[in-house]
């Protein structure tokens, strides 16, 4: 699974749906049959009447979708990605290559005076974004805010006057409705003229793990929709048949390269329009954090103890929120605030939503007894959500992992002790502008020494400002926020 990036579609209709397509043929047939002739040389008049209702159709959404064209954008983004060059004879330290890439999307105006609501992936390490406008116009994009847990974006034009789009009525959506996708498949709508595509919401509330869990992105709640997608379409709109904004184009699920695949949409539910107003008025989005890993109980666990809901807490963070109230590895979490806890992408979605410093009533089992816990939450960060995934740290732009045995083989460097290796660096980020290079050991954190990526994610979880770190034969870095 990509982000709008072909990877899985059923190649044949189940069986069990063949019967009504055939008898929907069928009674089509026999309505050309049976319909009175019209005049000489002219179509039975059945099948000018249903001519005449699909050139109606047409006409509705060609009417939409001159409606709405001025309020599409393409995006064109400049990326750069660096990566590591095997040390020589005469350098300790690997070097580093620099890539450079062009990614292609869509966007949505939504303000008259320049601003643009995207995907973040779209824009994520960008070093340029140039915005196309549908009477040719190019201009330069900045981004203006950004939160990667949504995956939204806002980026800002110098440009006023412009015609934004409206936002449908959330309420009103429902599976088997038409939708309408504008974007900028493989760059094509870089001239201004962006691709359309019809569909209908194939359904709602789709969960899509594992897509874009490396950088902390949560999709829970996606519209699933039959208009095809392509690489390019990401951070378009997805419009209702009254050509009002209902999602932002983000993701394709597909199962070889060559497949169309199953598209989906972030939806723009009320949650979703908080969101995107925080970030309008260029304010960060805040979530609430608990500090565990939790999975679905398994059958046995189930039975054990007559699971009818819940999740079994598999890692706690140290001195996190939940560490610090008393939750331990084994306990079954069963309730949030008394609502019933159904996976652990409902727990997330519910902490998520909670005010950071608010306290929280956990219910749970623990050796087979129940127990209540009250924890209060800290602030999200993508620093201490990676550590206990147990995948590289991430911080200010940079991928730290321990100086294990691979790594140190991989980044070609020396087996003295203590330290964490940089293995990654994302372009003009803070750790870039500096100087932050991958293959970089860091040895210390506001000049206390630490061991590994524990000891640095300790350290630096609740700093907020300019932060110094040593680096082995490179000296004092001060990193800013």
């Amino acid at each position: 699974m990509l982000l709008c990036t072909p990877v899985a579609r059923l190649r044949h209709q189940p069986a069990g749906l063949r019967p009504l397509w055939l008898a929907a043929a069928l009674a089509f047939v026999t309505s050309i049959v049976i319909a009175p002739r019209g005049a000489a040389g002219q179509p039975p008049l059945a099948i000018q009447a249903g001519a005449t209702q699909l050139e109606s159709l047409q006409q509705a959404f060609q009417r939409v979708v001159d409606r709405v064209a001025p309020s599409v954008v393409s995006i064109r983004v400049q990326r750069r990605y660096a990566s590591p060059l095997p040390a020589t004879e005469n350098e300790g330290l690997p070097g580093r290559l620099e890539q450079h890439v062009v990614v292609n999307g869509a966007g949505t105006v939504i303000t008259p005076d320049g601003l643009i609501l995207t995907n973040e992936h779209v824009v994520q390490s960008a070093t340029a974004i140039d915005v196309f406008f549908h009477d040719g116009a190019k201009l330069p994009a900045t981004l203006f805010a950004a939160d990667a847990r949504s995956d939204i974006a806002i980026l800002k034009v110098p440009r006023r006057g412009l015609q934004p789009a409206s936002f449908g009525d959330w309420s009103l959506v429902e599976r088997g409705q038409w939708a309408i996708v504008l974007g900028n498949p493989y760059g094509l709508g870089n001239d201004g003229q962006l691709s359309v595509s019809i569909g209908v919401i194939a359904n709602l509330n789709r969960q899509l793990p594992g897509l874009g869990e490396v950088d902390d992105r949560f999709y829970n709640d996606m519209i699933q929709v039959t208009a095809p997608i392509y690489p390019g379409n990401s951070g378009g709109p997805l419009f209702n048949v009254r050509g009002e904004l209902i999602g932002i184009v983000t993701a394709m699920h597909t199962r070889a390269p060559a497949d169309e695949g199953v598209g989906f949409a972030i939806p723009l539910t009320p949650i979703k329009r908080r969101i995107i107003d925080l970030l309008a008025q260029g304010r960060r989005v805040e979530y609430g954090y608990l500090g565990l890993t939790v999975r679905l109980p398994e059958s046995d666990e189930r039975a054990a103890h007559g699971l009818k809901n819940g999740v079994v807490v598999e890692r706690v963070e140290p001195g996190g929120p939940a560490a610090r109230a008393g939750v331990a590895v084994g306990d079954i979490i069963t309730s949030y605030e008394r609502l019933p806890i159904s996976g652990p992408a409902h727990l997330a979605e519910l902490a998520g939503q909670t005010p950071v410093g608010t306290t929280v009533r956990l219910d749970l089992l623990r050796n087979g007894r129940p127990a209540a816990i009250a924890v209060t939450l800290d602030r999200r960060d993508i620093s201490r959500v990676s550590w206990m995934r147990g995948e590289a740290l991430c911080w200010r732009g940079m991928r730290l992992s321990d100086l294990s045995a691979d790594a140190r083989r991989h980044m070609r460097v020396d087996a003295r002790s203590g330290g964490v290796v940089v293995i990654d660096v994302e372009a003009g980020s803070p750790a870039d502008q500096a100087d932050i290079r991958i293959g970089d050991v860091i040895e210390a954190v506001g000049g206390q020494r630490i061991a590994d990526t524990l000891d640095f994610m300790l350290r630096v979880r609740d700093t907020e400002g300019t932060l110094e770190l040593t680096l082995r034969d490179r000296g004092h870095r001060a990193i800013p926020p």
